[in-house]
């Protein structure tokens, strides 16, 4: 793996809204040691993000040994592609882990019209039905939307989610953030916010209000300029929050406590699950 590159930004105080914690251990990384480092340099915590129905009990301790950390837990898309278990099988699956495990938040979950896993209306339901039990939750979400916006702005007005939640990894339209800024979202940034060919992208960052703002890593995955195409961890903050203080035109220190701030807000309110928490209901739909 490629070395961090210089950067004048210290780790000390910044945030990552976004990794894969079970994903960076597939890319070899020891996450244990990772963490370790990145709070002994002042690390200001982050979100472990699920994927899948049975990812929770892997990720779950964690939380004794880093509780600056929270963790989701959710389905994307891709749990409908061919040969993947039925939706309610895979929903009580998750309900049930859920219920056993401290969580802050349901996601990812969302739509991809990139790789196009399964079908639409499958996705969609799938994606529903997660806004239904993150609501009786009192949880935010986080939704992953690959060239899906459309969908993905119908779903977010015909059934909004009560506690909002975060669009991760933005890489949608304006009109897209716009709507979901008015049903309570926030909206973070990544990587790709730094590839050079990314100039829309960085004039919709100009525009997102910045007590609704928050920038992640998404490691392992999308690793900022000059790192592309290496696996990225949140050590690479850092680059992120150096390219978007240098698009707001503010300084890093300010941009750090702004998403810190942002940060306490959305789950200040919201709910946590665990043992007393009610199972999703079944449903009779399936995939």
């Amino acid at each position: 793996m490629k070395q961090q590159p210089e950067t004048t930004t210290p780790l000390e105080g910044l945030m990552d809204t976004h990794f894969h914690t079970q994903a960076m251990r597939r890319k070899g990384i020891d996450v244990e040691c990772l963490l370790r480092n990145l709070f002994e340099n002042g690390f200001a915590g982050g979100i472990d993000v699920g994927v899948d129905a049975d990812d929770l009990p892997l990720r779950a301790p964690l939380l004794d040994s880093f509780p600056q950390l929270k963790l989701s837990a959710g389905i994307g898309p891709w749990g409908v592609e061919e040969g993947k278990p039925p939706i309610d099988h895979q929903l009580r699956e998750l309900a049930q882990c859920v219920g056993l495990h401290e969580v802050h938040c349901i996601g990812e979950i969302g739509l991809d019209d990139y790789w196009r896993y399964g079908t639409q209306r499958l996705q969609e339901e799938l994606f529903i039905r997660q806004i239904e039990m993150a609501d009786t939750m009192n949880l935010p979400i986080i939704i992953h939307n690959r060239e899906a916006d459309t969908r993905t702005g119908d779903i977010i007005n015909r059934h909004p989610p009560k506690r909002g939640g975060i669009l991760h990894c933005f890489s949608g339209t304006q009109r897209l953030a716009d709507l979901a800024l008015a049903h309570g979202f926030y909206i973070s940034f990544a990587g790709p916010v730094t590839y050079k060919r990314n100039d829309g992208l960085r004039e919709v960052l100009k525009h997102i209000p910045q007590d609704r703002l928050l920038l992640e890593t998404d490691s392992p995955y999308l690793s900022p300029e000059p790192l592309r195409g290496t696996a990225n961890t949140p050590q690479r903050m850092p680059c992120i929050y150096d390219k978007a203080a240098e698009i707001l035109q503010t300084p890093v220190e300010d941009l750090a406590a702004r998403i810190r701030t942002n940060f306490s807000t959305l789950f200040s309110q919201a709910g946590t699950s665990g043992p007393a928490a009610r199972a999703m209901p079944g449903r009779d739909a399936s995939s």
